[in-house]
């Protein structure tokens, strides 16, 4: 299969100016910092807490494009582009569909089977965040729109094309720079996840974050796979919880 295409950034690594990685790492830095302590502020306010996750990687999403405009690069240039082959471009997301929907059930397999139901417990009820979702169709379309512009779009912008080449640039000199610039934005990916899905749902979206960034390597740093098949999951999950096939927790 030939991997699909988009427009191709100027360049993965660090250009060889002065001073190039230490922009990278503010790069890291403001977007993580603002990930962060928007979440975790959120997190500890009792009628906001559902809300944490969507404004934070919104607010973190809106740093990342800050940043970007400042080095004179876009979204295109990351995956966002036009691909030369939609038809390729499907049959990516089709595969991507199916190997993260793989990896996160069988990881999450194992660790409910490795530690008891009572270490395996999140720190806020998933339940609690889609209560309202069974049989309520406007609840339902409302975390739909969140499930595609939070998840599908800003999460593989953020932990696919952002992290990724920023951290390729920044480790472009070490051994196995690429690897960890696809690893550690996968573990934070998971743990982004464990507040409301417990470690077993931290492992399976980690996982599934680590198959995510490998297809985002082979297939030329096109993000609309990745994107599709991260809101066709979504929406799958939902549409169980709407229909009572799905209990919400």
């Amino acid at each position: 299969m030939d991997a699909a295409q988009t427009v191709a950034p100027k360049s993965h690594v660090a250009p060889g100016r002065k001073g190039a990685k230490g922009r990278v790492a503010i790069d890291i830095s403001l977007v993580l910092g603002t990930l962060l302590i928007v979440k975790y502020g959120l997190l500890g306010v009792e009628a906001m807490w559902t809300y944490a996750g969507p404004i934070s990687l919104l607010s973190a999403l809106a740093v990342a494009t800050w940043r970007l405009r400042g080095a004179g690069e876009t979204w295109a240039e990351l995956g966002l582009g036009r691909p030369d082959s939609w038809g390729r471009t499907a049959l990516w997301t089709l595969l991507a569909l199916g190997l993260t929907t793989v990896a996160g059930i069988v990881l999450e397999g194992v660790v409910s089977s490795v530690l008891e139901a009572s270490a395996n417990q999140p720190v806020r009820s998933n339940s609690g965040r889609f209560a309202n979702v069974p049989g309520n169709t406007l609840v339902f379309v409302y975390w739909l729109a969140v499930a595609w512009i939070v998840g599908a779009m800003a999460e593989e912008m953020l932990f696919r094309a952002f992290l990724i080449t920023r951290l390729e640039r920044l480790l472009s000199r070490i051994p196995f720079g690429l690897m960890f610039a696809v690893v550690l934005p996968a573990i934070l990916f998971g743990q982004q996840h464990f507040y409301y899905q417990g470690i077993g749902g931290a492992v399976a979206t980690g996982g599934a974050a680590l198959v995510s960034g490998v297809l985002y390597l082979l297939c030329k740093r096109n993000l609309w796979p990745l994107s599709l098949s991260h809101g066709l999951v979504n929406s799958i999950g939902l549409t169980l919880i709407y229909t009572g096939l799905q209990a919400p927790g």
